[in-house]
């Protein structure tokens, strides 16, 4: 099946990164979420990942970033663009996670509301 009849089915593939393509966003992200207090970066999928008390909030994929966690309230104010459904990864599927598009700067200020509501809830589950 390809991959965009998957998404109109409520299914994502698990996309690649491409430091090529998302260095520069990589690095302005990171500016901005590695100086939180509880903090850490490593590779989850191949991606860049962004985890709180060692629980992912965050994972950075080609144009977009995963949001591991959050609130219904928060889902509901996301614009139509943002992705939500089953994640297929060779290990697992992975549900609810959302991901919303990113493909400059300013669209990193937009989301990164988003991200921190996704950290709280990760240090409110310790």
């Amino acid at each position: 099946m390809q991959e965009g009849v998957l998404a109109r089915l409520g299914v994502m593939i698990m996309r690649s990164y491409s430091e090529k393509e998302m260095k520069d966003l990589r690095c302005n992200f990171e500016k901005i979420v590695l100086s939180w207090s509880h903090v850490t970066q490593k590779k989850t999928f191949g991606c860049p990942s962004y985890q709180a008390n060692g629980k992912t909030f965050a994972i950075l994929v080609t144009k977009g970033v995963l949001i591991t966690q959050i609130d219904q309230a928060v889902k509901d104010t996301l614009p139509d663009q943002h992705q939500d459904g089953t994640i297929h990864t060779s290990k697992k599927n992975i549900e609810h996670w959302v991901r919303v598009p990113i493909n400059d700067e300013a669209e990193i200020e937009k989301i990164i509301p988003i991200v921190k509501e996704s950290i709280e809830i990760v240090l409110q589950e310790e």
